[in-house]
Formats: structure tokens, C-alpha cells, sequence
């Protein structure tokens, strides 16, 4: 099991079956943009989870739906596989790896970091298929037993109805997907975002669209908020810029997150500065410079004005 840990700034690391949000992180962190520090539980440590559980004979029925396969039926050929994970666990190899490694972790992040999981199928993520809210991720974990037991989730909603239903739609074949694990420092987010260097409102390619609002990204990408809105052309030239009136915001707590209301004198400010616009939109057209096709980010702000890049991902056909 110790095989499947790959930090994300391990060189040759995008090459390894990391899935599709682990392998945009790895390829980010190795070109030198700000991702967070982490490692990725590579496919491989999944499928000796699924092997020790026989999940194949259980998952095989699934082969036989089809695109307008009713939900209620999707349900009944998964009961038996909800059934087999119920009861499921992470082997001794598997949680003594992934323990060493947060331990390491925690070395490379400092002793007040919390962390995330993260879903990272070998599907997910590509331009044809985004996979986007169907697999989890868990934030602010403290522990080990929660970092553990979010991984052990991560296995399981790969066989959620939503997962099972968009990959039959997709004609993906269930029996050739398997899920990588993105363990990886939170950041503290100020305000957070998503940025597009292909405008999915017009098509438009000479320009970069951001919106943002203050908190975790989880308000913008949820719809919990209007999000500012800026659009900046080639030259920099800021376009459109519509700040909206921002009511809530969700942020770390104790254990997890919670929505909370955004203090009075925030509401109605833009929760990035004209400087921090600019660095987005340099970042975007950096990274699709890379990618070499027109990209969507994620991004976040801490307290101290430092950005940084949570994902990366070819805009959707």
C-alpha cells in the first residue's frame, strides 16, 4: 500500500493513476503554482480495497443499465452493493500508509493545519466529462480516524445512485473506474473562487470571467451567494465588474464548516482587490498556457493575501 502515496510534488506524479482532480494538483504543484502541500491515495489502494471486499461480484449487474434506466431501478442494483460497503473498512497496510503520510503531512504544513479529502476518480475532471458535485470531498479534519474515515467515504460514493446514473448516462463503464484519494491542506480561505478563460455566458475566448465571494469556495459553487462578478479582457482591461451584495458565507469551524452570515461591512465589498483580479486572471492564462486549451480554476485567498490554485480543469464540452 505504501506504493499508492504520491505526493503531489513527487516528480512524475501526474503520470501515476491519480485521477483526474490528483493529477491536475500534481501537474500544478510540479510546474511551480501555489497548491497546497498533500498526497494522493493513488487508484491503486482503492481497487486493493475493492478486491479485499469482492466488490466485482457485487458491481458487475451494473453493466447491464442504461441511459434511461429509472432511478428507482439504479437504486435496487445498487442495494447490494450499499449493503457490502456498510460494512466495509480500510485494511491494516492501507490505514499504516495513509497514517505515515499525514503524519509527514503535518511536518510539511505546520502544527495548526487542518486537512482535506478529496474525490479524485481516474474519469473525473477530463473535457468530456466533469463528474462535478457527484463525488465528496471533506474539509477541516483534525485526526487521523477523520482523515481515515473520509477516505474510506471517497471509496464509497463512487457508487452512489447520482455517480452510478451519470456514469450510464456517459457510457462509462463502471467496471474500469476506480477512485484516487487527494489528501491536502486546507486553506484558511478569506474569499475563494473559480475563474474561466473561455466564457461559458458567450463563448468568448479573449477574455477571462472570475466569480468570487468571501469564505470557502463551497458559496460560490453551491449558489449559496450571488458571487462578484469581474470580466477582464486581453489587454487586462477590466471589462465587467458587478459587485453583489453577499449575505453568507461558509468557513471553518472547529470540525468542518458552517454557513454563517458575512459581517455587516463586508456584504457589500468586492472580496477580491483590483491587484488580486489581475493575479487571477495571470494565473488562468498561465495555467492554460500549460494545459494548452481553455481551462476553468479554482482559487483561494487567505488571511494574508497569499493565492492559491485548489484545482484545475479543462472547461467542459
Amino acid at each position: 500500500m505504501t506504493d499508492a502515496i504520491v505526493w503531489l510534488d513527487e516528480p512524475g506524479a501526474p503520470e501515476r493513476r491519480v485521477g483526474g482532480k490528483g493529477g491536475s494538483l500534481a501537474r500544478l504543484s510540479g510546474l511551480g503554482f501555489p497548491v497546497p502541500p498533500g498526497f494522493i491515495v493513488a487508484a491503486e489502494g482503492y481497487e486493493t480495497f475493492a478486491e479485499a471486499h469482492e466488490l466485482a461480484a457485487v458491481t458487475a449487474p451494473l453493466a447491464e443499465l442504461e441511459a434511461r434506466t429509472p432511478m428507482a431501478a439504479i437504486r435496487a442494483t445498487l442495494a447490494p452493493v450499499a449493503e457490502r460497503l456498510d460494512g466495509a473498512s480500510l485494511d491494516e497496510g492501507a490505514r499504516g500508509a495513509i497514517t505515515e503520510a499525514v503524519t509527514e503531512l503535518r511536518t510539511r504544513s505546520g502544527p495548526h493545519a487542518t486537512f482535506a479529502v478529496r474525490s479524485s476518480s481516474l474519469n473525473e475532471d477530463s473535457a468530456g466529462s466533469s463528474f462535478a458535485g457527484l463525488y465528496e470531498s471533506y474539509l477541516n479534519l483534525h485526526t487521523d480516524d477523520e482523515i481515515l474515515g473520509a477516505v474510506l467515504d471517497c471509496y464509497r460514493c463512487l457508487w452512489q445512485e447520482r455517480a452510478v446514473q451519470y456514469r450510464t448516462f456517459r457510457g462509462i463503464e463502471h467496471a474500469g473506474e476506480a477512485m484516487a484519494v487527494v489528501v491536502m491542506q486546507v486553506v484558511r480561505a478569506r474569499s475563494s473562487g473559480v475563474a474561466f478563460t473561455k466564457n461559458p455566458m458567450t463563448g468568448a475566448t479573449d477574455e477571462v470571467l472570475i466569480n468570487a465571494s468571501w469564505g470557502l469556495g463551497e458559496a460560490v459553487v453551491s449558489g449559496y451567494v450571488t458571487p462578484d462578478s469581474f470580466i477582464v479582457g486581453p489587454g487586462g482591461e477590466m471589462r465587467e465588474r458587478a459587485i453583489s451584495e453577499k449575505h453568507e458565507q461558509v468557513v471553518l469551524t472547529g470540525h468542518g464548516t458552517e454557513r454563517t452570515a458575512v459581517p455587516g461591512e463586508r456584504m457589500a465589498a468586492p472580496s477580491l482587490s483590483d491587484d488580486e483580479v489581475q493575479e487571477v486572471v495571470e494565473t488562468a492564462h498561465a495555467v492554460q498556457s500549460e494545459y494548452g486549451s481553455p481551462i476553468d480554476i479554482e482559487f483561494a485567498y487567505d488571511d494574508f493575501g497569499k493565492m492559491f490554485l485548489l484545482q484545475a480543469r479543462p472547461i467542459t464540452t
